[in-house]
């Protein structure tokens, strides 16, 4: 009996073993379609706070948003005016807009450094079409209403219109060898246990408020942790740091402000202004001698939502990226990384 049974068994397993292969092959199958409703899960987490957090559909409900709006428009301004031949009295409907926006903002939350920018932008408008023949009483009058209605301590300001620069001054000033610089930037993790000083933190960020962003409106915010326990917090949601986020002096995670922007074909401007001003804050720390090491913030809506509320950030805000910083130690070792070649990247037309 027991000859019998082995010897059936072969050919049992053998019948049933294209059945197991198909099984396997519908459940990979099934496993990739369920990946499909998660990914429009997480579409829709983003699609959800950019409607609700931009002025896409023309409501402006909050002081950032129109904080935005002003900026936008006295940008739209200095640029008219940054031309080679500026046209007299252009975008006469940007500066009624503008007008309008700055009063709204006295009325709502008063007069500071934005409102005071607009002013002076609007005085360079004026000025120019003045010196041209083109007296604008209306616009004067506006503009020293408003004025008065900005004297303020936090206006103080002289921003805001045109500054006559040299090719000189710009060539003297930018004439470095960036390719060493470039090139001695690495992903650090090795850091010593000496604390970096908050002051090169603040002159690091300064240096990347120089980053380009859409119509000047700097959506870009710098979160700083310092405390071990706050450190250990926030980097307990990213998976990239282990073995050496313990660490870093100092964790960095920059966002972009969803209230900054207005239409469907910004809904992705976050990203782009982030990632810029995040580059440029890691150079600006990479000059001062520190050591970095940026940790993605890929994943999905619900580590989203826990670090922010873990860390503070308002639902309005796209966290871009965490950002380990320390001081180097003597001797270290670090990933060579070595770039792709020329003809991969660089395309010629």
């Amino acid at each position: 009996m027991a000859n019998s049974q082995t010897s059936t068994l072969p050919t049992f397993a053998i019948s049933i073993q294209p059945k197991f292969k198909v099984a396997r092959r519908l459940q990979r199958k099934w496993e990739r379609f369920m990946l499909i409703p998660n990914l429009v899960a997480n579409y829709a987490y983003d699609f959800n706070r950019f409607l609700k957090w931009s002025s896409m559909m023309g409501k402006v409900t909050t002081k950032t948003q129109l904080q935005a709006l002003i900026t936008m428009d006295y940008h739209r301004v200095e640029k008219g005016l940054a031309l080679k031949e500026p046209r007299l009295r252009f975008g006469p409907q940007v500066i009624e807009r503008l007008l309008s926006n700055v009063r709204k903002y006295h009325q709502n939350y008063g007069p500071d450094e934005t409102t005071q920018v607009a002013i002076n932008a609007l005085f360079s408008y004026y000025t120019f079409n003045l010196e041209s023949g083109i007296e604008d009483e209306q616009l004067h009058q506006s503009l020293n209403a408003l004025k008065q209605l900005n004297d303020h301590p936090n206006c103080s300001t002289a921003d805001g219109g045109t500054v006559a620069v040299t090719k000189q001054q710009i060539f003297d000033a930018s004439h470095l060898d960036l390719s060493n610089f470039f090139a001695s930037r690495y992903s650090i993790r090795q850091f010593t246990s000496e604390d970096v000083a908050t002051e090169l933190i603040e002159r690091a960020v300064v240096m990347a408020q120089k980053t380009p962003s859409v119509c000047n409106r700097q959506s870009s915010k710098v979160y700083v942790f310092s405390k071990a326990e706050d450190k250990q917090k926030v980097l307990s949601y990213q998976n990239g740091n282990r073995g050496f986020g313990d660490q870093a002096s100092k964790v960095l995670i920059v966002t972009s402000n969803l209230e900054h922007f207005v239409s469907a074909g910004e809904r992705n401007q976050c990203w782009v202004d982030g990632g810029m001003f995040s580059m440029s804050l890691v150079y600006a720390l990479h000059s001062l001698g520190l050591g970095t090491c940026c940790l993605n913030w890929s994943v999905e809506r619900q580590a989203d939502q826990e670090l922010r509320q873990v860390a503070g950030i308002s639902d309005a805000e796209a966290v871009m990226m965490m950002i380990a910083v320390g001081h180097l130690p003597e001797t270290l070792k670090v990933a060579q990384s070595p770039r792709k070649p020329l003809r991969d990247v660089l395309v010629l037309k």
